[in-house]
């Protein structure tokens, strides 16, 4: 099993449909095969919250209040962009959030290289024989034996991920570098649906 890989694993919670700003955010990291690190903060968006999005993560506007913006934030996650590789559960939604984010600020996007655990267990673990339903973060966490205690809070998603990802190296022992994607902002096909609320 190769070790010599480096990873950052992230989850956001954005406050409505837009997907262009983040309210929170958790980060975890894993060196050697072993989480080392993580953190979790509430973000204030600068942007209205949608109802739809309150009943899901259950983050209000007044929680926000006072807590980081979206710059301080990337300031602590940006130096990774570059010596590791991020993982994210449907992870093109978590990445294009970051995307749209700099974007609107006016901030340079860096080259992400990252590793999705939805596409990594249709893979390795239901050899593409699998359901759509199968890859529900909550659902493949039960299927794997990994602890999610609090659904759509962004620290225990982040560290489901974490745990689908290690789970899946000890089963499998798979090559990591086979399943690195580049991040490709904007994307070549726009008017793709967004798959978030299905693999989540």
């Amino acid at each position: 099993m190769r070790k010599d890989m480096n990873y950052i694993v992230l989850d956001v919670e954005t406050p409505n449909g837009k997907n262009d700003s983040i309210c929170s955010i958790g980060v975890e990291l894993i060196d050697d095969d072993k989480v080392t690190d993580e953190w979790y903060t509430l973000v204030d968006p600068e942007e209205e919250f949608e109802s739809m999005n309150i009943a899901i993560h259950h983050i209000t506007p007044g929680m926000v209040q006072g807590a980081p913006k979206f710059e301080e934030v990337w300031a602590r996650i940006a130096p990774y962009a570059a010596t590791r590789v991020f993982v994210a559960h449907n992870a093109e939604f978590d990445l294009t959030v970051l995307a749209k984010a700099l974007t609107l600020r006016g901030m340079d996007i860096p080259s992400i290289r990252y590793i999705c655990t939805v596409d990594l267990g249709r893979r390795v673990h239901y050899n593409f024989t699998n359901v759509k339903g199968d890859l529900v973060l909550s659902n493949f966490s039960r299927t794997l034996g990994v602890e999610l205690t609090e659904h759509h809070n962004a620290l225990f998603d982040t560290r489901a991920c974490a745990g689908i990802f290690l789970k899946l190296r000890e089963m499998y022992g798979f090559d990591p570098a086979a399943y690195v994607k580049k991040f490709r902002f904007p994307k070549s096909h726009p008017h793709r649906p967004d798959l978030r609320r299905g693999l989540f």
